[in-house]
């Protein structure tokens, strides 16, 4: 009977502890997605109050363009992130049943 529910019991264990690994793995990446923004946010405000005439303002817009650059290729990248942790779990789960079932 034990070793029925330890059978049982053990994939349920592994989906758990799947799910947990990717709960971290996404919420590990909107940290630093907000973490990212709040910085450069911070940056741009103080850049901003520092603008005193035409050529600073001149220089600060061209900056922002880069900024913005920056955030979106960081966008990317971060949703490339996600999309190979997405496409991996179902691969993943199916390995886990599988597994269970042959036992």
């Amino acid at each position: 009977m034990n070793e029925q529910f330890e059978k049982f019991v053990a994939p349920l264990q592994e989906l758990n502890s799947l799910y947990v690994e990717n709960v971290e793995k996404l919420a590990s990446i909107q940290i630093e997605a907000l973490e990212e923004g709040i910085n450069t946010g911070v940056d741009s405000l103080k850049k901003a109050v520092s603008v005193k005439d035409l050529e600073g303002a001149k220089s600060y817009f061209v900056g922002q363009t880069e900024v913005a650059k920056s955030a979106v290729e960081s966008a990317v990248a971060r949703g490339k992130s996600v999309a190979e942790i997405v496409q991996a779990y179902p691969a993943s789960v199916k390995k886990i049943l599988e597994t269970a079932i042959a036992a």
